[in-house]
């Protein structure tokens, strides 16, 4: 009994490696289908809509047929918020970069406006992707979606920052992974933390729902 448990426990986890593996296989073959440029985000928004599937018990799906519908459909939209996504980066990065440049008071001044602008940026950036591929939403509602995610839940933004760096430790200490499920997995390890935050965040709004019906 033991043995088969233990066999059983092996199997599981080749299993779910296989996924991650051929899961990271799809996204780099699709982001190459759209010219890398055009096919990077919604390749990216793909793996974390299967991610998300796979953490909300959805494991037995066809992950190409799955992958391919989830990449066509929003490829538009995805490209769209990429691209805005980019932009105010790009922006950010300038502005803040060059009133480090600066000398005086008021140069420092928005040098650190600056910095807190690039703060908030990568914290919402952390959960367009997550909020994208749980919520349909209009392209402006889900950078303010992120953003209030991004705020309201702290302890899960510095979860996912940890996870980033530790991602980075672990490339760099076994690079030989990069080309085989380490995109896939920091994918599933983002959406499961961000998982966690709308469904506190959808509990609490079913809280206030029922309270307010209580209430009148």
């Amino acid at each position: 009994m033991h043995e088969k448990s233990k066999i059983g426990g092996i199997y599981t986890v080749m299993e779910w490696i296989s996924r991650f593996v051929y899961l990271q296989f799809l996204w780099a073959i699709f982001t190459v289908i759209g010219f890398i440029g055009f096919g990077f985000f919604p390749a990216t928004f793909a793996m974390f809509a299967v991610t998300r599937k796979w953490i909300r018990g959805q494991t037995d799906i066809s992950l190409f047929p799955a992958f391919k519908q989830l990449y066509k459909k929003d490829f538009l939209k995805a490209n769209a918020v990429g691209g805005i996504a980019l932009a105010v980066g790009f922006i950010s990065y300038f502005y803040l970069r060059f009133f480090q440049a600066q000398s005086g008071a008021a140069s420092v001044i928005f040098f650190f406006l600056m910095f807190a602008v690039c703060l908030f940026y990568l914290m919402t950036l952390l959960f367009i992707a997550p909020v994208f591929v749980h919520y349909h939403l209009k392209v402006i509602q889900l950078f303010k979606i992120s953003f209030m995610m991004a705020i309201s839940y702290p302890f899960h933004v510095i979860s996912m920052f940890f996870i980033l760096f530790c991602f980075g430790l672990l490339m760099q200490a076994i690079p030989g992974l990069l080309p085989f499920f380490s995109f896939s997995y920091l994918a599933f390890a983002l959406m499961w933390i961000a998982n966690l935050a709308i469904e506190n965040k959808e509990s609490q709004s079913l809280i206030t729902k029922r309270s307010k019906i209580i209430e009148s």
